[in-house]
């Protein structure tokens, strides 16, 4: 018989995406608006021999957002490298541990990562903020913050999910 996974780990995983799919509307914006900066900073550089004073900032912070909502994006798409080596060498039972295990681990490395983006980042001695128009980093380390806790939410509940199915076929389970 083929256990059914939880109500709740399902209603979770669905609020999950909701929020990877909003971090990614936001990454899409960040997309074009980099796209812009790039086409008026070439233009202004090149065109009309006029650099732009601070497009360079401008072109960080935004990359900032793009690279945040794709960490957690890419995540629920399941687009990040995976290299399953191990399964050549090793039966099925023995990956299920090694899946487990290396849940655990990035659900440790990431949620430490979290907390530190919260409350480490930019602290009041530091002199954070972009070169020339001095843009604070602060906000944009809270939306890795936040970027990189929904990507720690999503694993703790493929983790929590794969344990429910541990005897079974892993619904997360990456195909080749």
């Amino acid at each position: 018989m083929i256990p059914k996974t939880p109500n709740a780990l399902l209603w979770a995983d669905k609020q999950i995406g909701r929020m990877a799919g909003l971090l990614a509307i936001i990454g899409g914006l960040g997309i074009f608006g980099l796209m812009a900066i790039t086409v008026i900073g070439v233009t202004w550089r090149y065109g009309f021999n006029d650099p732009i004073f601070g497009i360079s900032d401008l072109s960080v912070v935004t990359l900032t957002l793009v690279a945040g909502s794709a960490v957690a994006f890419g995540a629920r798409q399941n687009a990040h490298v995976s290299v399953n080596v191990i399964s050549l060498f090793a039966s099925r039972k023995f990956t299920r541990w090694t899946d487990a295990i290396m849940r655990v681990l990035t659900i440790g490395i990431a949620g430490l990562a979290t907390f530190a983006l919260f409350a480490k980042a930019c602290g009041i001695r530091k002199a954070c903020i972009t070169n020339n128009f001095s843009i604070e980093h602060y906000p944009f380390y809270y939306f890795l913050g936040v970027a990189l806790g929904v990507y720690t939410l999503h694993v703790l509940v493929q983790f929590l999910i794969s344990l429910w199915h541990f005897h079974g076929d892993d619904p997360n389970e990456i195909s080749d």
